[in-house]
């Protein structure tokens, strides 16, 4: 249970009004730090030699898909030029050379080369490129757009002021951009050596594990979703290809829990916004595939036969894609179409399903999958004030999913409902998860965020003792402590934060905040130096330390 003080501070938030605060504003740094915007969408195979030998057709075809070609390492094919990004006036330099691709940045005076490990993406819209630093993985600031054959900033970073290989590479990313990677527990994006137990996705990601089958070659020793039930059919492609609003993991489970024959509702919540108005959807995003189809007047009608594999094979990748789709569409409508549509039909796609800028996409147009009878522009865009599990959870467990989504949500430009709203589904079930660490750090932030944060306080510190190896929690911690004008609790709190994440930025940058507002700018630049220390590389921190040296000053 909550202490009383907890619970007063939980009365008392729930029944107020909203305000900003410091907190409010050093979370936000962190929080955009730690924002790993959609890399792209699936991963590739590593031709799942344990299948081949019966299913080679299978896996030939397999390795051909989008999917199967979406994590490589970088070869002498990758492309190479510059890019200038104006809004910080950084200059991107891509190159190859016998020791494989490098991307090199230079800003300011300053400059740094980062060979590159890993490319992200078939290259059918994009390729994004993946460093090690130490034990960590980060994302270049570059992406390669393919069908605009250049390139640009990476999804979410063209507005940054100070661009750099900053951006944290998440397993729950890369649980969906590779086969398996091996992320050390608790960590934001560190991995053990090597990162990946399988580079590329297998056949076991849609099939389950296959000892079995192999042992007693059958229809019934593995998982075909095609002949499973709608939700466990449906879960094997939602894993990565629906997003929502907002994903949630159940207690005790990781993005990489998921098992194939199981609804994904048994790993993770998904939650997308609720309009207002019948006609208004939310933000189109890359990885929404399945809630567009859902939109469908196709699906709505087919009885839940219609699916991703009634139009998309896993397992081949045809030469011409819109005659292959439009093929799908003959064969429900035949018969039904006009003598001018039956002349069109090799391609139905251009019309009823063009492509579309996302908005968490860069320069890439994806597919709208909204199958839309007369073609039109995209419904008017709203913030949402109400979550919607997408596969409903009964009991304490929705509504702790729902409380946590809510509070990460609340002050999100993409929603529009408050801290408060998640409180109040929070109290409902504390007594069911009194030692839950995330749902602990929900609450803490949000009675933090809702003004009450000596009770945020109080629980940040449980969240802390019950995973204290988990940095953002002790930024949230931290937060709590400066909102209560101790800036000694908060300062020792990001470095223990530090401690545990040495090479994640946006701790160092938290620290260098608090020192600035408590007027300590040797503290600051001491931040910024210490993060030096570990990532000479970054040209931010150099900035910094120059200008504090040349004028006794710190921006």
């Amino acid at each position: 249970m909550f202490d009383a003080y907890t619970c007063r501070s939980l009365e008392s938030a729930l029944s107020g009004t909203p305000r900003d605060s410091r907190a409010n504003g050093l979370l936000a740094t962190v929080r955009t730090a730690i924002a790993t915007a959609a890399l792209i969408a699936s991963l590739p195979v590593d031709a799942s030699d344990r299948c081949v030998g019966c299913h080679p057709d299978e896996v030939d075809g397999y390795l051909n898909t989008g999917m199967g070609r979406s994590l490589a390492r970088p070869d002498s094919a990758q492309p190479t030029g510059t890019y200038h990004h104006g809004p910080s006036d950084t200059r991107f330099e891509i190159e190859l050379s016998d020791g494989g691709m490098v991307h090199r940045i230079r800003r300011g005076g300053f400059e740094a080369s980062y060979g590159i490990d890993y490319v992200v993406g078939s290259g059918n819209a994009a390729r994004g490129y993946l460093v090690r630093v130490g034990n960590a993985v980060f994302q270049s600031p570059v992406t390669f757009y393919s069908a605009e054959g250049r390139w640009g900033m990476a999804p979410g970073m063209e507005g940054l002021t100070d661009p750099d290989f900053t951006r944290p590479v998440t397993a729950e990313c890369l649980w969906c951009h590779a086969g398996k990677p091996r992320p050390i527990a608790g960590s934001v994006n560190r991995y053990r050596s090597p990162v990946f137990e399988a580079e590329a996705i297998s056949c076991d990601r849609c099939h389950g594990p296959s000892d079995a089958h192999l042992d007693s070659p059958a229809a019934t020793t593995i998982f075909n979703p095609a002949k499973a039930p709608p939700r466990q059919r449906d879960s094997v492609c939602e894993q990565c290809h629906l997003a929502g609003l907002a994903r949630v993991l159940n207690p005790g489970q990781t993005f990489g829990s998921f098992e194939p024959g199981r609804p994904l509702e048994d790993f993770w919540a998904v939650f997308v916004g609720a309009p207002e108005r019948p006609d208004a959807r939310g933000r189109f995003q890359v990885v929404s595939h399945v809630e567009q189809l859902a939109l469908s007047r196709c699906a709505q009608r087919s009885g839940e036969s219609l699916w991703c594999g009634s139009c998309h094979d896993p397992h081949s990748a045809p030469e011409r894609p819109k005659r292959s789709i439009s093929g799908k569409c003959v064969e429900c409508h035949k018969g039904k179409l006009d003598a001018k549509h039956e002349s069109l039909a090799d391609d139905c796609v251009t019309c009823h399903m063009p492509q579309r800028q996302s908005h968490d996409s860069g320069h890439s147009a994806f597919t709208d999958h909204r199958i839309m009878r007369r073609p039109a522009a995209h419904p008017p865009s709203e913030r949402p004030r109400r979550l919607l599990a997408w596969a409903p959870q009964d009991g304490p467990l929705g509504k702790r999913n729902l409380g946590i989504a809510t509070i990460r949500l609340a002050r999100s430009e993409a929603f529009a409902g408050d801290v408060y709203e998640g409180l109040t589904v929070l109290a409902e079930v504390t007594s069911e998860f009194e030692e839950d660490p995330a749902l602990l750090e929900a609450m803490g932030t949000g009675l933090v965020l809702a003004g009450s944060p000596r009770g945020g306080l109080l629980a940040l510190q449980r969240a802390v003792q019950a995973a204290p190896d988990r940095a953002l929690y002790r930024h949230s911690l931290a937060a709590a402590w400066w909102e209560l004008d101790n800036a000694k609790e908060a300062i020792d709190e990001i470095n223990r934060a530090i401690d545990r994440e040495p090479l994640l930025e946006s701790g160092y940058h938290m620290l260098a905040r608090v020192h600035l507002a408590s007027g300590n700018r040797t503290g600051a630049r001491v931040a910024w130096a210490s993060l030096l220390g570990q990532r000479r590389r970054l040209i931010l921190p150099r900035l910094q330390v120059r200008y504090a040296v040349e004028t006794g000053r710190f921006p």
